[in-house]
């Protein structure tokens, strides 16, 4: 679940930038494939690794993991309210 978590942000973090995985895999050393790994949540990613990528967008973990926990405390909040329309 948080490997799919912190993938599924890498992924969109990425596409508001622009970047493709090769740009990705350009700037942090990483192979594209493993990029791409990371996104679909296919594999566990290190911290290290992860502020090694977050460079790329200079991002810190803090930053990063407050837009994961704000996504999902928010999508809990819709998820209450729908059932209580229900």
């Amino acid at each position: 679940m948080y490997a799919e978590l912190i993938g599924d942000e890498l992924r969109s973090i990425r596409n508001r930038y622009k970047y493709s995985l090769k740009n990705i895999e350009e700037i942090t050393g990483i192979h594209a494939q493993t990029l791409c790994e990371y996104e679909n949540g296919k594999v566990k990613i290190t911290v290290f690794t992860l502020e090694r990528i977050l460079k790329a967008y200079n991002m810190d973990l803090y930053i990063f993991f407050k837009i994961i926990y704000e996504n999902t405390h928010n999508l809990k909040l819709n998820e209450n309210l729908q059932e209580k329309r229900e």
